[in-house]
């Protein structure tokens, strides 16, 4: 592989597949494997299904590659694809659930404020917990949740909220109670597993 093509931005990756490159097309597949892999599996819970579903988001770019406009948004464009394939997989499963009207509780959303520079959502978690509690703790919180605490690993709150077509402040607000039940999920299991030392 040609390795200049690892300096390269996604859109002119994209370009130089447009024009024949299939080493530049594996490049963006190489580029994204984990993020776009890990967001999906995140959603669907399910290996399987997970695999197909990237598949999918890719042999569709391969076979329309022609029909992307270079913006420099490959990435949310690309995560919008895995998006909408993950609510067909659960369409067609009949399992699919609203994440667009009310948090958990019912309420309307509120447009809480959170500085769009913190670098991860799950950073400040990460010091005290390990790796599985928090995968855990992400699997109790409400799909809606769980979707803007993966999405928060990859892109910038702006880009969510261009993504999910939802105003930047639901956005943020989402993310700040996701965050905050994570945090009491996690405390919860520290006092669960301090009690049984403690029996």
């Amino acid at each position: 592989m040609d390795p200049t093509l690892t300096e390269r931005t996604d859109d002119e990756l994209v370009e130089l597949f447009k024009s024949g490159s299939d080493e530049a097309f594996e490049e963006l597949v190489y580029r994204y494997k984990n993020s776009l892999y890990q967001y999906i599996m995140s959603m669907v819970q399910d290996e399987g299904a997970a695999g197909d579903l990237f598949q999918e988001v890719f042999i569709s770019f391969f076979k329309h590659a022609d029909k992307y406009e270079a913006r420099g948004k490959f990435k949310s464009w690309l995560f919008l694809a895995a998006r909408n394939r993950v609510l067909n997989f659960f369409r067609d499963r009949d399992q699919l659930t609203s994440l667009d009207l009310t948090d958990e509780e019912g309420n309307a959303f509120l447009h809480d404020t959170l500085p769009d520079g913190e670098p991860s959502l799950l950073e400040g978690l990460a010091g005290r917990e390990t790796e599985e509690e928090i995968r855990r703790a992400a699997l109790e919180l409400p799909q809606r949740q769980r979707e803007m605490i993966y999405l928060r690993q990859y892109l910038s709150f702006k880009e969510i909220a261009e993504l999910l077509d939802r105003p930047l402040g639901t956005v943020l607000a989402d993310c700040h109670r996701a965050v905050k039940k994570m945090q009491r999920i996690l405390a919860a299991q520290q006092q669960g597993a301090a009690r049984e030392v403690n029996i």
